[in-house]
């Protein structure tokens, strides 16, 4: 359940990041602009990658997607603090875009190791032992009968 959320989370945070694109290439005024437009574009076509892969439970899609918004969002958060001039809806964004990614990697991190083996310890005792396993003698019927 918590993975349908983050992934949620992870589209609309990239449905938000379309808006800000869109907004600035309008050259409308928006509280939030985007960091560097060449790089939030190629950014925008790698998350909706990532979040697919994400979708299905894909590592891969995990680590890159949290490679790229923190080599993204990660530059504006130190830049915004080594400043001193804080802009804080823009370090919120950048937070909220290193956050997102954080979680989908650890949720599916987490849950890869809850893998089930294909036993089951409830009816193991009865079914997993050879008594019950069918035993064919010489008057058995080995015919296939295809038509």
């Amino acid at each position: 359940m918590f993975g349908y959320f983050v992934t949620a989370l992870a589209g609309i945070f990239w449905l938000f990041r379309v808006v800000v694109t869109m907004m600035f290439t309008s050259e409308t005024a928006f509280p939030v602009q985007p960091i560097n437009m060449t790089f939030e574009v190629i950014l925008l076509f790698v998350t909706f990658a990532c979040i697919v892969l994400i979708a299905k439970r894909n590592m891969i899609g995990a680590i890159i997607y949290l490679l790229a918004h923190c080599a993204y969002f990660g530059v504006d958060i130190y830049q915004n603090v080594n400043q001193g001039t804080i802009n804080a809806l823009s370090l919120l964004v950048s937070l909220v875009g290193i956050i997102i990614p954080f979680l989908a990697f650890a949720n599916i991190g987490l849950s890869s190791g809850k893998k089930s083996t294909g036993k089951n310890k409830k009816t193991d005792w009865f079914y997993g032992n050879e008594d019950y396993d069918r035993k064919f003698d010489e008057r058995a019927d080995t015919n296939q009968y295809k038509l």
